[in-house]
C-alpha cells in the first residue's frame, strides 16, 4: 500500500497536483474514488477505506482530511501491511487547509 499526504493550495499555480491526481482516477462502476473525509468520523473513514478496497478499487482519493484522519490511516496501513489485498492499493489524502493559513 502506498500513501501519499498532500495539502490543499489556495494558490494561483498553473498545476495543481490534486487536479492532476483526480484528473488520473479511473471510474468505476460506483463513480470516482473520491471520498470525501469530512462526512466521516476517524473509524468511518477507515471502514470505508477497507469496503472501497475490498471491492476492487486500487487508487482513493481522499478529500478534507483532519490531521487526526490521516494519523489514524497511516496507523491502518501500518497495521495491514501484510494484507495481499492491499498491496498494490494507492490513497492520495488531501489534508484539509488551515483557516488561520490562509491568503
Amino acid at each position: 500500500m502506498q500513501i501519499q499526504v498532500m495539502s490543499e493550495q489556495l494558490s494561483g499555480h498553473a498545476v495543481d497536483p490534486i487536479s492532476v491526481v483526480i484528473a488520473g482516477l479511473k471510474r468505476t462502476d460506483q463513480g470516482y474514488p473520491v471520498i470525501h473525509a469530512d462526512a466521516y468520523a476517524i473509524g468511518g473513514l477507515l471502514e470505508i477505506l477497507d469496503i472501497r478496497a475490498a471491492r476492487g478499487e486500487r487508487e482513493l482519493m481522499v478529500l478534507q482530511c483532519s490531521r487526526e484522519q490521516i494519523q489514524a490511516v497511516l496507523e491502518w496501513q501500518s497495521e495491514t501491511e501484510d494484507v495481499a489485498n492491499l498491496e498494490d492499493l494507492i490513497i492520495h489524502l488531501v489534508r484539509r487547509q488551515d483557516p488561520s493559513h490562509q491568503v
